[in-house]
C-alpha cells in the first residue's frame, strides 16, 4: 500500500477515504475542546492524514 495514487501501474487500485469521522461526544456536559484539549487537539490533527491510497497485489 502505498500514499497517493498510481500513475498507469495497472497492478491494483485505488482507494480513497471519504471521511474521517474525528467528533468526540462531550465530557462532563463541556465541548472536548474545552474539559479536554489535549485529546481534542489529536482528533483536529486527524485531518492532516492521507486519504489516498493505491493497493498492489501480484
Amino acid at each position: 500500500m502505498t500514499v497517493g495514487h498510481a500513475r498507469g501501474d495497472g497492478s491494483g487500485g485505488d482507494f480513497s477515504l471519504r471521511k474521517i469521522y474525528r467528533s468526540a461526544p462531550p465530557v462532563e456536559g463541556q465541548p472536548i475542546e474545552v474539559s479536554a484539549p489535549e485529546p481534542a487537539a489529536e482528533l483536529d490533527a486527524l485531518s492532516s492524514l492521507a486519504t489516498d491510497f493505491h493497493v498492489r497485489w501480484s
